[in-house]
């Protein structure tokens, strides 16, 4: 996907204000900014549409009682578009990225405990072919959770 969604200074001030509360309405959106209603509605509409922008309830995992894992993989052969979708396919894994440098693929996990990550790493992510190596961390603590990848500001 072309990283140039036609994003302008208006959708990334709705942005920063939707980062800051996902739940503020439109009308206060509109006021804060002078935009009509409409305006933004259709705006965040377009964004959401091209996939700029998901509005979510955001969970902190660590909080719940489950524990995170950080997972880097190094595949073989040409297998990794089947590694990555079998990878994304589990229930377990929340984020997959494709990545360059130690590892082919890097994921995060949320699991129950201690014996779940056992499972999900010797019998899920070992029983995937094409994957060579696995390098799993568990999360202590969480320091910084911010998803502000859209400021105001775009230089």
């Amino acid at each position: 996907m072309s990283a140039d969604l036609g994003i302008d200074d208006t959708d990334r001030a709705i942005i920063a204000l939707l980062q800051q509360d996902g739940r503020i309405a439109y009308t206060e959106i509109a006021r804060q900014l002078q935009l009509a209603e409409g305006t933004v509605r259709n705006r965040v509409a377009r964004l959401q549409r091209r996939g700029a922008l998901q509005i979510v309830a955001v969970i902190t995992p660590l909080k719940l009682g489950l524990r995170r894992v950080l997972i880097g993989i190094r595949g073989r052969g040409r297998a990794l578009a089947s590694v990555e979708q079998a990878v994304r396919d589990l229930p377990e894994v929340d984020y997959v990225a494709v990545t360059t440098g130690t590892y082919d693929l890097v994921l995060m996990a949320a699991c129950r405990d201690e014996d779940h990550i056992a499972e999900l790493v010797t019998e899920s992510l070992r029983g995937v072919p094409g994957v060579d190596t696995l390098d799993v961390g568990t999360m202590l603590r969480e320091t910084k959770d911010a998803y502000r990848y859209v400021t105001l500001d775009p230089g």
